[in-house]
């Protein structure tokens, strides 16, 4: 089962494993498309995938713009995590939507881009729950999908509303198993990067609880020199139609707003984090943790909580924690093999960021 990611502090359900984790023999693919009128080199560094080719547009209107790409057959317990990389185009929305054998189908959240939320109001809202018939069934989580049986010529389709066609839009699709048997806690060891401290809990105490996410990413942008408001951003961010802080895309679709780009992708290995964080990127890790298994952690336990990983040490990681009661308490060091768990195990997924220009080289303290 996927719980929506926003931290609610009297919950009390368990929010560990509820299936049995995946053979080791289950493979992680991150898979990339790019535009065809650009080799996109950057982007497949950071997304260190396999490049699948060129996306092909079609168009049925003056301003609806359509791509498919097939991934194939997805074994069961296979999470999916579709991720478009929104470039220079000037595009107002997009949504996207899976589909694989004996009519399964499954619509993934619309996200407003140029023009803000406010211009997908009227869309269709996104699937949350179990789809598909028996034996042929998923769970989608609004902005991802998780294979509960095989699922057999799974396509996945993006639309986007522009008055031109799209030239500089990639995706990105992360596939991995969604829970690991074991977590790969890997010895390479990294700088610490430099990135400003901003508490959640500073804010209107009537979200605060809910905006871990968007204060993650506003951390990140300001490592980048994009200063941000907070809380505006934090608002920015927020979904009408599901109304949550938390999805993934609407919040890189803010930061893109602000000037940047962004992917949502998957990690299953510490090593695969130490590569990004070397090359000067840090990452906003999503977290699930029970109580007494992150140790000094502002908040008791969460079943989903956002915080930017800046740094791998041999016994510690580097993490600015949001949930900080203010900023003087955001860095936090946290066992590595903890918040690995905590990170890793269930999901383990990640947003990288860049400014729409080729970045500086990484900045250490």
């Amino acid at each position: 089962m996927k719980f929506r990611f926003r931290f609610d502090a009297d919950r009390d359900a368990s929010y560990d494993a509820a299936m049995p984790p995946l053979p080791a023999t289950t493979t992680t693919r991150r898979l990339l498309w790019h535009a065809d009128r650009e080799p996109c080199s950057r982007i497949e560094a950071i997304v260190d995938g396999c490049v699948c080719g060129a996306l092909r547009w079609t168009t049925s209107a003056p301003d609806r713009w359509r791509a498919e790409v097939s991934l194939g057959t997805l074994a069961a317990g296979t999470l999916c995590i579709p991720s478009l990389i929104l470039g220079d185009d000037a595009i107002s929305a997009y949504r996207m939507r899976l589909t694989w054998a004996a009519d399964g189908a499954a619509e993934l959240v619309a996200i407003g881009a140029g023009a803000g939320l406010e211009s997908i109001t009227n869309w269709t809202q996104a699937d949350y729950g179990r789809v598909g018939q028996i034996g042929h069934c998923a769970d989608v989580g609004i902005d991802c999908l998780e294979a509960i049986d095989v699922l057999n010529d799974c396509r996945l389709s993006v639309e986007v509303e522009a008055q031109t066609r799209p030239q500089h839009l990639h995706l990105a699709v992360s596939l991995r198993p969604r829970l690991l048997d074991a977590v790969p806690a890997g010895d390479l060891e990294t700088p610490e990067l430099h990135v400003p401290a901003i508490s959640q809990m500073t804010c209107d105490a009537a979200i605060a609880r809910q905006i871990c996410s968007p204060m993650s990413v506003a951390m990140v942008l300001a490592g980048l020199g994009i200063e941000q408001d907070p809380e505006t951003f934090a608002r920015d961010s927020f979904h009408p139609q599901h109304h949550m802080f938390g999805i993934w895309p609407a919040n890189l679709a803010a930061a893109w707003r602000a000037g940047a780009s962004g992917v949502v992708r998957s990690f299953t290995h510490a090593n695969e984090a130490a590569g990004l964080l070397t090359a000067g990127y840090p990452i906003v890790a999503s977290i699930r943790f029970e109580p007494e298994q992150l140790l000094g952690a502002p908040l008791p336990r969460s079943g989903g909580h956002l915080v930017v990983l800046r740094g791998l040490g041999a016994q510690r990681v580097t993490v600015n924690d949001p949930a900080g009661a203010d900023a003087s308490h955001v860095v936090q060091h946290y066992d590595r093999h903890a918040f690995l768990r905590a990170w890793l195990r269930d999901r383990g997924v990640g947003y990288v960021l860049w400014p729409r220009r080729p970045p500086a080289e990484p900045t250490h303290p």
